[in-house]
This record gives structure tokens, sequence and C-alpha cells, in this order.
């Protein structure tokens, strides 16, 4: 089984939790994280979906659909927030939230908060609230490893898929770098970004080559 496939039950039940967050830092990082979901019709929940954790002074966001994984990280204005896995749709909707609160109240100084009671988390941002269910279903407890995993070295060829690296453009915008490593052959393929707001790393799983 691979290290993507590797599952922890998401904690937190009954527990109450709560974080506060720039408006633009979350769009940023939400509209990132969910390039990397499932978006298949028959695709996993676990897959289809974004997990939300908030401590030591961090929001971080994590997604992957098997074949890639992301992590983004941003700064928490004050308070933490257990694991927390939202579906893709709801992911979606905080997202909405947050651009109609920034078109409210201006991105640069708007702020958004996440509260989490037992299965529930709310999120609120001006006066609108929205409230969501989270999902029980278990997921990587990190990505650690396959960040870690190899090191540097040249190879002669690898493929991959390149559609994916379109995606890579909406997260960091059009002409900016995007830095490749290579860790040896049917090794993950660390992709660099440099977001605005966030701390992003990112990897692609590479592809059987067929001649």
């Amino acid at each position: 089984m691979s290290t993507l496939e590797q599952t922890k039950e998401v904690e937190g039940a009954g527990a109450s939790y709560g974080l506060e967050v720039e408006v633009e830092s979350l769009i940023e990082l939400l509209e990132g994280a969910i390039t990397h979901s499932d978006k298949g019709k028959s695709a996993l929940r676990a897959l289809s979906s974004v997990m939300l954790e908030g401590e030591g002074g961090y929001l971080t966001a994590r997604a992957t659909d098997r074949y890639r994984a992301i992590e983004g990280k941003i700064e928490v204005r004050e308070g933490e927030l257990t694991s927390s896995l939202v579906s893709l749709d709801d992911v979606k909707r905080v997202i909405s939230l947050a651009i109609e609160d920034s078109k409210t109240y201006g991105r640069a100084l708007g702020l958004i908060s996440l509260n989490r009671i037992g299965d529930l988390l709310t999120v609120s941002a001006g006066g609108n609230t929205l409230t969501l269910t989270i999902l029980s279903e278990n997921y990587p407890s990190s990505f650690d490893d396959l960040f870690n995993k190899g090191e540097v070295t040249a190879i002669d060829e690898i493929a991959f898929n390149p559609a994916y690296f379109s995606d890579y453009a909406k997260i960091v915008g059009k002409g900016v770098q995007v830095k490749v490593t290579f860790k040896g052959d049917n090794k993950p393929i660390t992709i660099g970004l440099v977001g605005n707001k966030v701390e992003w790393r990112a990897l692609l799983m590479p592809m059987r080559y067929k001649d």
C-alpha cells in the first residue's frame, strides 16, 4: 500500500476548537489546495476533500488525488483547529463565502473564523455564517515521508501527466517559475511553488513510461 493510501482516523469528535485568519490568505490557500482534490464522479470521498489543521500559528491545508499531493500553510491570527476533513463541495462553499466577504469589506481588511464543535465546522465572515459537517473518512496523517523520500539525483528520462502542470499555473500565476526536483526513478517529483500569502510544497507521482 502506498503512503498516499495509508490512512489515519480524523480526530476531534466532541471537542471545541477555533481560529481566525485573513480572508485573502484563506482564499489563496483553499483555491490552491482544491486543484489537487479528485474531481471524478466516482472518487472516494477522502480524495475529493481537503484536510484542514491549525496549530503552531499556522492553518495547513492538504489534498491528494493519489497521483499528486499538495500542502499549503498560512499564518493564523489566533487559535487552533484540530484535523478536519472537508468535502470538496463544502470547501468551494467556504471559498464563495470568503470571496463575497472580500468584495464587501476588502481582502486586505477582512478576517474569517473557523470554529469546530464535534463534527460541525462553522465558518464566519462579516455577517455571513456557514456550517459544515466534517467527513469521517480516514486520511493520511502526514505527507512528510513522501516529501523526504530519496535524494536529488540525475535521471535519464521520466514520464508524467502534463495536464497536471496547468494547475501549478493556477496556483502561482502565469509567468511565475516552478521548480521541479527529481529524486530518482519511480520516486515522487517535488514541485516548488511560490505563493503570495501561502507557503506551498507539492509533489507529482511519475507515470510508467511507454514507448
